[in-house]
């Protein structure tokens, strides 16, 4: 990688700086988007981004004795509940939500815990 972290134009910094930016790739919010996106986000954390390791301990200052909620923060994702997912537990939550849309339901932690 030849950018300088100053320069980084990754998808969470241009989030950042346009929030409002209906592109659910972008948003990095598991609210949002769909299973490639998520994974994308991962990967480009994992092997593109060089401001990951301050965006660690960004995550750890902001949630000393916690997790994030609905979030992929620093290469990690993080369940309606703060829960690490992995890749099947990013599978399984996209299989619960794709299921509640196409029946109309609101999303319920229950139903996501018990699956993932």
């Amino acid at each position: 990688m030849t950018q300088t972290a100053s320069a980084w134009q990754g998808p969470c910094t241009t989030y950042q700086a346009h929030p409002a930016d209906p592109a659910p790739e972008t948003s990095w919010d598991l609210d949002v988007g769909d299973l490639q996106s998520w994974l994308e986000a991962r990967r480009v954390c994992d092997e593109e981004c060089p401001l990951v390791s301050a965006c660690l301990r960004q995550r750890q200052e902001s949630y000393p004795t916690g997790n994030p909620r609905s979030v992929i923060w620093a290469g990690a994702a993080y369940s309606e509940t703060g829960r690490l997912l992995d890749t099947r537990g990013l599978r399984r939550l996209h299989a619960v939500q794709s299921n509640r849309h196409r029946r109309g339901k609101p999303s319920t932690r229950l139903e996501v815990e018990q699956v993932a």
